[in-house]
């Protein structure tokens, strides 16, 4: 009854490599799979792309930390007066005057704007920022974290069941020894039809257990690669692995000082404090220096008994100290507050 084919061969041969590995070729180790998924891994790769969006937050929040606003304005456009004016004298004479006015305008702006206090809003926008990129990289660690984990648990069931799929083969490989002695002492009138029916019963059981075995290295196989980004060759066996706390205070000591999900909730809670301060920012006034400069060019025709030009450019500046308090804004900045 012994069952043997090409591929079955083939896949028992596949296990001892991932087993124990080859002596003429590299095997590839546990360190190697996690760096592996860390580089391939879209999971990790998406919260990587996160965090670095995360980052631009602060670069915003500084906006308006003695950094001012600069804008300008570029305007030009004519303008067209034509008029006709009648005029009536005394003796009964009558005078139209007719005048044309037609204007080029061009106007050149540049503000400045220096924000000086802005109630505590820009600091508190900072201290946001600072404790979301400080969260979100908590979860980018508990993510790879996982990522990782799960990588390395997929590893050692590769291993696992291909050592197992080898034990599974042995003994299917013993009790087709088995059934071929007990069919020759049968032969020889030295075993009865039973035993050789119960050694049979246990050869299918062992070659079911050693499909199943080998289904699910498979599976492995297949978790290992949505993990690590590669189907496993040779894997080199039980790596040394760091010694756990010796007692379970230690162990929760560790958790609350590294865990990634609670240094992620304690950033969270300063990032909120730090937004409640913001909203409450826009009840208070706003101070800042204003410059301005306008540069106008005016180039018009006059046009009645005869035509005159005239060309003028007028250059305007200021600077001004401007305090703006929101005295009412129908509810809304106290509804952010309280809200917040």
């Amino acid at each position: 009854m012994a069952i043997s084919t090409p591929s079955w061969r083939a896949l028992v041969l596949t296990a001892g490599l991932l087993a124990f590995g080859s002596t003429h070729a590299h095997a590839q180790t546990l360190s190697e799979a996690l760096a592996a998924t860390y580089e391939t891994n879209p999971n990790i790769a998406a919260a990587l792309d996160q965090l670095r969006a995360t980052d631009e937050q602060l670069a915003q929040a500084y906006q308006y930390w003695w950094r001012p606003e600069i804008t300008s304005t570029l305007e030009y456009g004519k303008e067209w007066i034509d008029t006709s004016t009648s005029n009536t004298t005394d003796s009964g004479g009558n005078a139209v005057t007719d005048f044309q006015q037609e204007t080029d305008l061009k106007q050149a702006e540049i503000t400045t704007t220096l924000y000086l206090w802005r109630g505590g809003q820009t600091t508190a926008a900072i201290d946001n920022a600072m404790a979301t990129i400080n969260a979100q990289r908590a979860l980018f660690d508990n993510t790879v974290q996982s990522t990782l984990k799960t990588a390395a648990q997929a590893y050692a069931n590769v291993v696992l069941q291909a050592v197992s799929l080898n034990l599974a083969h042995e003994h299917e490989t013993n009790m087709l020894g088995v059934e071929k002695t007990v069919n020759d002492l049968l032969i020889a009138r030295q075993a009865t039809t039973v035993d050789l029916a119960q050694v049979t019963l246990s050869v299918i059981e062992a070659q079911s257990s050693r499909a199943d075995t080998l289904g699910e290295l498979q599976a492995a196989r297949s978790t290992f690669n949505a993990s690590v980004g590669s189907y496993p060759t040779e894997l080199q066996q039980w790596p040394s692995l760091p010694a756990l706390p010796e007692t379970l205070e230690e162990a929760i000591e560790i958790a609350r000082r590294d865990n990634p999900s609670i240094i992620a909730a304690k950033a969270e809670v300063l990032a909120n404090e730090a937004a409640v301060r913001e909203d409450e920012g826009v009840l208070l006034p706003t101070i800042s220096i204003v410059g301005d400069y306008t540069l106008e060019f005016e180039n018009t025709t006059f046009t009645h008994s005869s035509n005159i030009s005239e060309h003028d450019r007028v250059g305007t500046g200021s600077i001004l100290l401007e305090i703006s308090i929101p005295f009412y804004t129908g509810g809304y900045n106290y509804s952010i507050a309280r809200e917040a």
